[in-house]
């Protein structure tokens, strides 16, 4: 049975015990998770202790309208966003000029929502952070993922340009790596040797598309298997493709 996925966590702060209850029942009918700290105090309590188990998928912060309060509270945001850069933060403020909320933003905050508000639009704008956010991750996991090729006993790093073949490094050219690179990119897949010139060499290459031919040649001497078919396989009439590196 698949684990079920919590639902998002946040950390909601806010001197005005009423207001600070009606934004978190909001939040909980919302099906968030919510945890709710007064301020200055326990924010700053917050921040002195060692970091909680589980991070907030966003911060909410209600700032105060006491021009001293407001002094000191955004201190306490500018520790918060040292310490954690990660996590969103939605501010709640009094009516700003733009370079109030310019100023705002600087401090660290991700959004500056002003009041007066409606609570349908406070959890949009919470719901658009945390939808930002994912796609954010989603983003770096997809980077993260794709920073590696890999095809039967081949390994292609594409941040260090290196290549490792059942784990011992193969050593290529640029130009080779970058071919090897465009195949695994696109696996099975017939390209020509236009295709091939125009990706790897680029659309301002002067040569002829032989060249093409001359580094398939070295690639498959140095990363075939003797008495296997190559992995990279000549399509009569078209150019080549990336086949199976188990063959």
């Amino acid at each position: 049975m698949a684990a079920s996925v919590q639902p998002a966590l946040i950390r909601l702060v806010a001197d005005d015990p009423a207001w600070r209850d009606q934004l978190h029942l909001t939040l909980q009918q919302e099906g968030f998770r919510v945890e709710q700290q007064p301020m200055p105090q326990q924010l700053k309590q917050l921040l002195s202790q060692a970091p909680t188990a589980e991070r907030p998928s966003l911060w909410v912060v209600n700032l105060p309208s006491d021009r001293h309060d407001l002094v000191a509270t955004l201190a306490l945001i500018q520790r918060l966003r040292r310490r954690d850069q990660l996590t969103p933060l939605l501010l709640l403020a009094d009516a700003a000029t733009d370079d109030q909320r310019a100023e705002l933003l600087e401090v660290g905050a991700d959004d500056v929502l002003v009041r007066p508000f409606g609570l349908r639009e406070f959890v949009a704008r919470c719901r658009a952070i945390l939808r930002r956010l994912k796609r954010i991750e989603q983003s770096s996991r997809a980077a993260q993922a794709g920073a590696v090729l890999r095809a039967g006993r081949i390994e292609l790093f594409r941040d260090q340009c290196r290549v490792c073949i059942e784990g011992q490094e193969v050593m290529l050219t640029p130009r080779e790596f970058r071919l090897l690179e465009c195949f695994m990119l696109q696996p099975g897949r017939a390209l020509s040797r236009d295709q091939l010139i125009e990706q790897v060499w680029g659309p301002d290459y002067g040569g002829n598309n032989k060249s093409v031919d001359v580094h398939v040649l070295w690639l498959r001497r140095k990363l075939d298997q003797p008495g296997k078919p190559s992995i990279l396989v000549t399509v009569r009439g078209i150019g080549y493709r990336f086949a199976s590196a188990d063959r």
